[in-house]
C-alpha cells in the first residue's frame, strides 16, 4: 500500500504536471535555461577548463572532479540502459530514457565534488552553492518534464553517494577512479545497457592510462600554449561526435568511439604537459602577448612568465 502511494507521489506525471501549473510562465522559462548547468557538454567544458588553466598545485584534485564526473556517466548510462523506464509523455520527441536523471546524478557528482575537493571560499559556502545548484538541475529536469521526480530523487541521492563513496581526503587517487569508472561502465554493457557506454569505456581506459603518465609532474604552460593545443584538438570532438550520426548501424561504430574517446580523454589530461613544452613557440609567444591573461601562467601560484615589458 505504502509503497504504491509512494509509486504514484515520485513516478506518477500528474505530479509534474501540478508543480509546473503552480508556477509561473518566467519561472518555467529561466528553469528552461538553469536545466543547461547539467547537460553532459557543460559539465566537460568546466572540468577541462578548470583542469587546464587551475593552480598547478591542484591538479591532482582537479582531475579528481574530472574522475568523478566519469563514474557519474557510467552509472547513470548504465542504469538507464538497464531499466529502460521511458520518459513523462510532456517529453514528447526528447530521446533517451527516464531513470534515473543523469543530469541530476551527472550534476550532484559533479558540483559536489568540486564543493568538496575546492578550496574558494568557506567549506560552508561551497557546500550551500553546489547544494542550489544540484537542487535547481533536479527541479528543471521535473519542470520542463522530462523527467519523474523519482527520477531526479535517485539520481541526486546516487550522485551524492558516489562522491561520498569514493572521496577519501588526500587518500582519493584519480586514476583508481578512472579504473573504477570503467569496471561499472564494462559491467553496465555485458548487462546489455547500450546508453554511452561504449564512450564511457573508452573514457575510462584512455583516463586511467593517460593519468599513470601525468600523475606527479610539475609543469608550468603558458596560457597560449593551452589555447593553441586545444584549438589544434579540437577537430577530434567533432570527428568523434560524427560517427555514431553518419555509420550509426555499422558493427565498427564501437570499436571506434572506444578507441576514439580513449584518446581524446587522454589528449585532455596531457595537454598541460604537453602545452608546457610548447612555451617558446613563436606562435605561443605571439598569441600570449595578445590574449586577456597576457603574460600569465595557468597557475595563479606561480610567478608571470612572458610578461609584456
Amino acid at each position: 500500500m505504502a509503497r504504491g502511494v509512494l509509486e504514484d507521489a515520485l513516478f506518477d506525471e500528474s505530479t509534474n504536471e501540478a508543480i509546473r501549473d503552480a508556477l509561473p510562465e518566467a519561472a518555467i522559462t529561466a528553469f528552461e535555461y538553469v536545466t543547461h548547468l547539467g547537460d553532459g557538454a557543460t559539465l566537460i567544458v568546466f572540468a577541462t577548463l578548470l583542469y587546464w588553466f587551475g593552480a598547478e598545485s591542484r591538479r591532482e584534485q582537479r582531475a579528481l572532479v574530472i574522475a568523478i564526473g566519469l563514474g557519474a556517466l557510467a552509472i547513470s548510462a548504465g542504469m538507464k540502459g538497464i531499466f529502460l523506464r521511458p520518459r513523462p509523455e510532456l517529453a514528447g520527441g526528447y530521446g533517451g530514457y527516464s531513470f534515473p536523471s543523469a543530469h541530476a546524478l551527472g550534476g550532484a557528482a559533479f558540483y559536489g565534488a568540486l564543493a568538496v575537493v575546492a578550496d574558494t571560499g568557506t567549506r560552508r559556502q561551497r557546500y550551500v552553492a553546489a547544494g542550489t545548484v544540484i537542487a535547481l538541475i533536479a527541479v528543471s529536469r521535473v519542470v520542463i518534464g522530462v523527467h519523474y521526480v523519482g527520477d531526479v530523487v535517485v539520481g541526486v541521492a546516487i550522485g551524492l553517494a558516489f562522491v561520498a563513496l569514493v572521496v577519501r581526503g588526500d587518500d582519493s587517487e584519480p586514476g583508481t577512479i578512472f579504473g573504477l569508472a570503467g569496471v561499472i561502465a564494462v559491467l553496465a554493457f555485458a548487462l546489455g545497457s547500450r546508453e554511452f557506454t561504449t564512450m564511457t569505456i573508452g573514457a575510462a581506459v584512455g583516463a586511467t592510462l593517460a593519468w599513470q603518465y601525468v600523475a606527479g609532474r610539475t609543469t608550468e604552460p603558458r596560457g597560449a600554449a593551452i589555447v593553441l593545443l586545444a584549438a589544434l584538438c579540437l577537430p577530434v570532438v567533432f570527428v568523434l561526435r560524427a560517427i555514431p550520426v553518419v555509420w550509426p548501424a555499422h558493427p565498427l561504430v564501437a570499436g571506434l568511439e572506444i578507441v576514439g574517446y580513449a584518446i581524446a580523454t587522454a589528449a585532455v589530461l596531457v595537454v598541460p604537459i604537453v602545452a608546457d613544452r610548447m612555451n617558446d613557440w613563436p606562435a605561443v609567444v605571439w598569441l600570449q602577448d595578445r590574449l586577456p591573461f597576457s603574460g600569465r601562467t595557468i597557475d595563479r601560484e606561480q610567478e608571470s612568465i612572458g610578461t609584456n615589458e
